[in-house]
């Protein structure tokens, strides 16, 4: 018997496409999604895992102003690895760089991506570069007048994400790279930028107290550390993290919410039917069906569309997971040696769409087969209830239309509450893309631009002493970290109190001069300083402790940074009062290039902000596209549920003369302040839900970025929304026009 009423399954799913058609396109969407972001989570964890263990990650790393000779003593002592790293950046052109790194053998060892390792007179590459700069393997480079055959792509696990300064937050592929060649072909060139990279072996918990005691013994050897630098302070690694987790909360939150979505549409869509089908329910019930089985038949529904859509789903999913690994690969410079499916988050994109929607279409039509047989022949419960809301609004001043229309949402909660939340979430996919692209042009325009007035930067691998070379301004920094509280560092900036370099305003819009102690605003935020008290803060490179009163806070974005008059900086930390670590100049410097740790320029960055817009865009066509889906299939949806609900009222209508625009406005603009709402609620708590997501990258990488909105983004937002309302409108339209007014007078409603 069962199997004889479960043929009306295809056959109803058919009469009703659009509503069973949006289910599956929105679980679809959800388990793409769900299986693309957690299984490249998945392979890109398992791979930086292997990597940063199988190639020795460092822990820390540090210059200093003496060579060390004793490596072997202090890695014995201190229970160490210690290795000698040496580096220098070339000016491949005037637009890019390439840092080039001696192979390390203990420490930071190079892992090959693609390719051959190296063999003599040849370097490796990191992929990202190689790609923007339409470089192929066999090819060869020049470096310094020197032919280099590029025998394969490569990764350093201290350079996951290759940023030319650890100060930056955006990584130009195109302007900027890193490559490696063999120590016998680093000597012939002649440099003297020497670092040293630290791993702490068998470590047992106490990797802090192992490094300070190495900071400690080089302070008494008289051995001065220039920059010192934990790896869970380097951005070239926690900024891959933070990017990687972020797509984890994206990877979990987005489909699940899409997919709640759905269950609501798909217990509306089946509370709909069962109203419907109430007759047919109780002559099922008395040809002797018992409720198990009309139970099961009506799971069938939810069912197929979640298997549909489940299997849909993951199988697009798993075969975008490959393209999206080769990008990541590009983007983060991990290597993946296989890609592996993890089966739990599989079985998880499967199966939750199934036990969600049964467990929702189960609560709602229970209800249903709980009346009598008697009751459900009789056509079951009242199909127009009128609710509390309704009850206590009173409607008779307002005109006819009006009221129809207010009684139409009202009638129905659940329906009116699907079409709210799925509006809501197409407006917060819709302005994603312009409030992410607002907030770059906010932090690049009107704080980057406007606070750093130099053009390039130099850093000097020791420290200098005198008057600093003309057209350059002089400035030095030194990490340091709260003496209580949290360990999260920040750096200290010596400047000149007449800096032309350097241009800040308070947060009520006055300029700053720097004669006096400056606190960057998310480093204020973050450590909760107030003007005016003295705070304790330790050095990182000499484990010192120092008391600094912050008289400014710097309306910026860029960096949790402090900026102390250079002459206090150097007399704070036991400096020469006329030393200096580093320039800031208008124009480029002829500085001896042996003598540099680093250098930069304005247009490096710019450089970066370009690369970082192409895929934003791309990101964001996608995004916006499937805003548009979600918009469509929700407003469609419900208006297709609306037109079917008041088939009746629509054949009356015109039978009492109603013109089609009069029918048409009725029917199809009912739910006009149903999607103004929505968008009104999307837009506040996008920018919420931004601010926490920013919030939890600041935690971990110590960038904040603002949350910024044009209002006319806010109005092309609103512009799209009404026009995918209006577009669904006229979708339906046919349907209205298809219902006679014979159907009226063939109405079996008593």
């Amino acid at each position: 018997m069962v199997m004889i009423i479960n043929k009306k399954v295809s056959r109803t799913i058919l009469e009703s496409k659009a509503q069973y058609l949006g289910s599956i396109v929105l679980i679809v969407l959800s388990c793409l999604l769900y299986t693309l972001m957690n299984q490249t989570s998945y392979n890109t964890d398992s791979g930086t895992l292997a990597f940063v263990n199988d190639y020795v990650q460092e822990d820390a790393s540090f210059v200093a102003d003496k060579r060390l000779s004793n490596i072997a003593e202090l890695e014995s002592k201190f229970g160490l690895l210690i290795e000698e790293g040496e580096s220098f950046d070339y000016a491949a052109s005037e637009e890019r760089t390439l840092r080039v790194f001696a192979e390390m053998t203990k420490v930071n060892k190079y892992a090959v991506i693609e390719g051959k390792p190296l063999a003599g007179n040849d370097t490796l590459v990191d992929p990202a570069y190689a790609k923007a700069n339409h470089i192929d393997i066999g090819d060869t480079i020049d470096i310094h007048d020197r032919k280099f055959k590029v025998t394969g792509f490569m990764s350093l696990p201290n350079y996951i994400y290759p940023v030319k300064k650890e100060t930056d937050v955006l990584n130009s592929p195109g302007s900027f790279g890193i490559a490696v060649i063999g120590k016998d072909d680093f000597t012939e060139f002649q440099t003297d930028n020497r670092f040293y990279s630290v791993k702490v072996v068998d470590d047992e918990g106490d990797e802090e107290h192992r490094l300070e005691e190495l900071k400690s013994y080089l302070k008494n050897e008289q051995i001065v550390i220039l920059k010192w630098t934990n790896t869970n302070e380097n951005p070239r690694v926690t900024l891959a993290t933070a990017k990687m987790n972020n797509m984890k909360n994206i990877g979990s939150l987005m489909p699940v919410a899409i997919l709640l979505l759905t269950c609501l549409l798909t217990a509306v869509v089946m509370r709909r039917m069962m109203k419907r089908e109430a007759v047919i329910i109780g002559t099922l019930y008395a040809q002797g069906y018992r409720k198990s089985e009309i139970m099961s038949h009506y799971l069938w529904y939810p069912s197929i569309v979640a298997a549909a859509g489940g299997i849909a789903g993951t199988a697009l999913g798993l075969a975008a997971l490959n393209p999206m690994l080769t990008y990541m690969v590009g983007y983060f410079n991990i290597p993946i040696a296989s890609v592996k499916v993890n089966t739990a988050h599989l079985a998880i994109s499967l199966l939750l769409p199934i036990v969600l929607l049964l467990a929702s279409v189960y609560i709602t039509i229970r209800k249903s087969l709980g009346h009598t047989p008697v009751q459900l022949l009789r056509g079951g419960e009242d199909t127009r209830k009128v609710g509390f809301i309704e009850r206590r609004l009173n409607l008779n001043k307002l005109k006819f239309s009006t009221k129809f229309k207010v009684r139409e949402q009202l009638r129905s909660i659940p329906r009116s509450i699907f079409l709210l939340l799925g509006v809501t979430m197409a407006t917060m996919l819709l302005l994603l893309g312009f409030t992410l692209k607002s907030s770059m042009d906010f932090l690049m325009k009107d704080t980057y631009e406007a606070a750093y007035k130099f053009k390039h930067e130099y850093w000097f691998n020791k420290l200098q002493e005198g008057k600093p070379m003309e057209g350059g301004e002089a400035f030095s920094a030194a990490p340091f970290m709260r003496e209580s509280g949290d360990n999260d560092g920040f750096t200290v900036y010596g400047v000149e109190p007449s800096s032309q370099s350097l241009s800040f305003k308070d947060p009520d819009g006055k300029p700053l001069t720097f004669d006096k102690v400056i606190v960057t605003k998310p480093l204020a935020d973050r450590l909760k300083i107030k003007l005016h008290e003295p705070i304790e803060i330790a050095g990182k490179l000499d484990s010192k402790s120092y008391t600094i009163t912050i008289e400014a806070i710097a309306d910026s974005y860029i960096g949790e940074f402090i900026y102390l008059p250079l002459s206090a900086f150097n007399e704070m930390l036991g400096y020469p009062a006329d030393s200096y670590l580093g320039l800031w100049s208008q124009q480029p410097l002829e500085l001896a290039e042996d003598s540099l740790l680093s250098t930069s320029s304005s247009d490096e960055l710019q450089q970066a902000f370009k690369s970082l817009t192409g895929p934003m865009q791309a990101m964001f066509g996608v995004i916006s596209i499937l805003s548009f889906i979600i918009g469509l299939f929700v407003i469609y949806v419900v208006t297709s549920l609306i037109i079917e609900e008041n088939k009746d009222n629509i054949s009356l209508m015109k039978v009492l003369g109603y013109r089609k625009k009069e029918v048409y406005s009725l029917i199809l603009n009912s739910s006009t302040i149903i999607v103004l709402l929505g968008f009104i609620i999307g837009v506040p708590l996008l920018l919420s839900s931004l601010k926490a997501m920013y919030g939890s990258i600041a935690a971990s990488t110590s960038f904040i970025m603002p949350v910024k909105v044009d209002y006319v983004y806010v109005a092309v937002g609103f512009v799209m929304i009404y026009l995918i309302f209006e577009l669904s409108k006229a979708l339906s339209k046919k349907k209205i026009a298809r219902i006679s007014m014979a159907d009226a007078l063939k109405s079996r409603v008593e």
